[in-house]
């Protein structure tokens, strides 16, 4: 070991000097107290004034705190997680306007006694087709009849009738005449008919004079068939007198 020089020797004895009176004696409690003591309150500003808190309630309001702004922000747990946010609600669809269904235009009324505009619908059925004929460009049908069920909006005209034509085509074009009856449990009606028809037949117009009998004595009925496949509109007027005279040309 070197030697020490005068300045390094009275220094190593001052320091070993002031080392052998140093305290060397350490309380553990001791030192625990006073570090608790000196952490064991907080300040806490309230309304201007510093209040000592401890803490420990300063660490588990600032937990609770914590606890509560995750709840809001994220829920709670899954399986009962509610959220703040606003609930989306359904819009309501309009319904849909439904149009009222069309009626069908009403038919004029009557009191079923007295001149009246008469209307309605006819089923007509074939009793007979006839013989029909070839002769030049003309194909001839006799013998034609057809029955006929008619529902109309006078009592007076509604009843069953007979249908009998001579019928002569020019194709698929054709001339009609020939006499209808139609009677109920009150009267009867009967006169000559005339008309033409169309598309083979499928369509005709058929249009008469039919003269009253029994409680429809002395009244007219004037009647208009018009036929289109399988749907027949009847319409007409009923009116006291006799049928209008035939006249010939010289004397209109």
């Amino acid at each position: 070991m070197p030697e020490l020089d005068p300045f390094e020797a009275r220094l190593t004895r001052a320091v070993r000097a002031f080392a052998d009176r140093a305290e060397t004696r350490v309380d553990p409690i001791s030192v625990a107290d006073q570090a608790i003591g000196h952490r064991r309150f907080a300040s806490l500003s309230w309304l201007g004034h510093t209040v000592p808190v401890p803490v420990s309630i300063l660490l588990i309001v600032g937990l609770l705190l914590a606890l509560i702004a995750w709840s809001a922000a994220v829920g709670g747990p899954w399986g009962d997680r509610t959220s703040i946010a606003p609930l989306q609600v359904a819009t309501a669809t309009p319904s849909e306007t439904t149009a009222p269904a069309p009626t069908a235009t009403p038919q004029p009324s009557t009191d079923g006694v007295g001149e009246e505009q008469v209307a309605g619908t006819g089923r007509f059925s074939i009793v007979d087709a006839g013989t029909s004929v070839r002769v030049g460009a003309v194909t001839q049908v006799r013998g034609y009849v057809a029955s006929a069920v008619d529902t109309m909006n006078d009592p007076r005209v509604t009843g069953t009738g007979t249908l009998r034509l001579s019928i002569d085509i020019f194709a698929g074009v054709g001339s009609e005449w020939g006499t209808c009856r139609l009677e109920n449990a009150d009267g009867a009606w009967e006169g000559s008919v005339s008309g033409g028809s169309w598309n083979d037949g499928e369509a005709s117009a058929v249009t008469g004079w039919l003269v009253g009998s029994g409680a429809y004595a002395g009244w007219t009925y004037y009647i208009d068939i018009r036929s289109s496949g399988l749907q027949t509109e009847l319409s007409g007027v009923i009116y006291p007198g006799s049928p209008p005279a035939r006249q010939s040309p010289e004397a209109r």
